[in-house]
């Protein structure tokens, strides 16, 4: 009975990294706007962080390192859409 239950969590994150995935395909292809990016960016950190807790196993993990690999899929997420926000002002002040 425990194993089934443990089956239908993982069948249940599997389906949702799966309708984040093609949320995400279908704005990244449709719209190239800014909401649609920053909307996917949202996407990506969510499933992230499903990935690291459900299927890694990492939410019983030691702090420093959960914390590593859930700072990846926040730090690099947000530093794609401030790019993607503020082209002009980012390209001013990293000027070589």
């Amino acid at each position: 009975m425990l194993l089934r239950l443990k089956a239908c969590k993982l069948e249940f994150v599997w389906l949702v990294l799966i309708g984040l995935t093609l949320f995400s395909v279908l704005f990244a292809e449709n719209n190239q706007t800014k909401l649609s990016i920053c909307l996917v960016m949202i996407a990506v950190s969510l499933k992230g962080q499903l990935v690291i807790d459900r299927l890694m196993g990492l939410n019983n993990a030691r702090p420093t390192i959960r914390g590593l690999m859930l700072a990846y899929f926040v730090v690099v997420p947000v530093l794609i859409t401030l790019t993607s926000l503020f082209p002009e002002f980012l390209a001013s002040v990293i000027q070589i």
